[in-house]
């Protein structure tokens, strides 16, 4: 088989996913934005098509480990890394027992389901270090988009919530765990970028020692307010009981992270990089970090236009472009999102846009 110029091998019983390449240029344009040169570990290697393509497309990749706890995908990732004259150290076994033994600075941790219970062992592997990067795939997405609110109580320590903006909620729930969990070792995060894609979640973090990026991680969680009512929604440190706009119950998602998804500076490296890749994905990829790129200083949370009208404006069939415009007239800030096609992120306050649908009816 051959992904984006890699031949490698499928091998029966081994785990490939070809619908993940998006995903994986993604990520390997975020590994070459990255400013310094790193020891990659991919924690759950499978045939190894992630790292070795981290190592091959990325010069700053120094060494490459691959892990699995499969006899057989740890034999796989070996032959397709030899094949890709990759050098690589191939390990068989649980990460969660090798943590100790392996040092790395970027660290892979893509997981079939929830990456929870994995987070506290791959930290252990940056206890040496003053600073190091994570990337973390989440495909428990039922669990983390309101599908299974005990099961996220139970890996995530947070509430979901299903409603139209569920994707963001889901992902910001799995950041807090992350951002938790890296407190707990005296490390800050800083998120790089962040992608809700399909049937996974996805965010690669910047992590740095020390009580000061600690605390100013943990200063940046809170809830998500939102009314089924009148879908007003608002970001606090703590939930109310009431509605702010109608005094109806209120519900909320949370704790989450209500920090920013992604860095623009680095999304600006990530995009000439990819100006510069020959990925068959390469207009979907530019389109994505240019969403992303908007998505920055916004709230964080959208609207989603159908939705916010058939509950504020029955019958109005809202264009975004033209929402859009007339959020700018008023003098404030909106832009499209790429968690929806028919969304729209803004600093608009919640009664500026009901006048907005309500004049768009008329």
């Amino acid at each position: 088989m051959k992904e984006e110029g890699v031949e490698f091998q499928a091998c029966k019983d081994v785990f490939y996913n070809p619908n993940m390449n998006f995903c994986r240029s993604l990520a390997s344009l975020a590994v070459g934005a990255i400013d310094e040169k790193l020891v990659v570990c991919d924690a759950f290697a499978a045939s190894g098509i992630r790292g070795i393509r981290y190592a091959k497309e990325n010069k700053n990749v120094e060494k490459l480990i691959l892990v699995d706890i499969d006899d057989k995908a740890a034999k796989c990732a070996k032959n397709n890394a030899k094949k890709n004259k990759i050098k690589t150290t191939v390990i068989k076994g649980n990460i969660s027992k090798l943590v100790f033994d392996i040092a790395a600075d970027f660290v892979e941790v893509d997981p079939f389901g929830t990456p929870a219970p994995y987070l506290y062992d791959v930290f252990r592997m940056f206890n040496p270090l003053k600073r190091g990067y994570l990337s973390v795939t989440a495909t428990d997405v039922a669990v983390l988009c309101g599908g299974k609110t005990k099961a996220c109580m139970k890996n995530y320590h947070s509430r979901p919530l299903n409603n139209e903006f569920t994707h963001e909620n889901g992902l910001r729930i799995m950041m807090k765990k992350i951002a938790e969990v890296a407190a707990e070792f005296n490390m800050g995060i800083e998120p790089l970028v962040s992608v809700s894609d399909r049937h996974y979640l996805k965010t690669i973090v910047k992590l740095t020692r020390g009580a000061k990026p600690a605390d100013d991680t943990l200063n940046k969680l809170g809830v998500i307010e939102f009314c089924q009512h009148c879908e007003y929604r608002r970001a606090v440190k703590f939930p109310g009981e009431k509605c702010f706009n109608c005094g109806k119950k209120i519900e909320y998602a949370g704790p989450l992270w209500l920090g920013e998804l992604h860095d623009k500076k680095f999304l600006e490296r990530m995009e000439k990089l990819n100006g510069k890749r020959k990925y068959s994905l390469k207009n979907e990829l530019g389109k994505n970090i240019e969403l992303f790129k908007k998505e920055v200083t916004m709230p964080p949370y959208f609207y989603g236009l159908h939705q916010f009208s058939k509950k504020i404006s029955p019958g109005y069939i809202p264009k975004t472009n033209e929402v859009l415009e007339e959020i700018a007239k008023r003098g404030f800030r909106a832009v499209k999102t790429h968690f929806s096609a028919t969304g729209i992120k803004t600093d608009a306050p919640y009664k500026e846009l009901v006048s907005i649908f309500r004049k768009g009816r008329k």
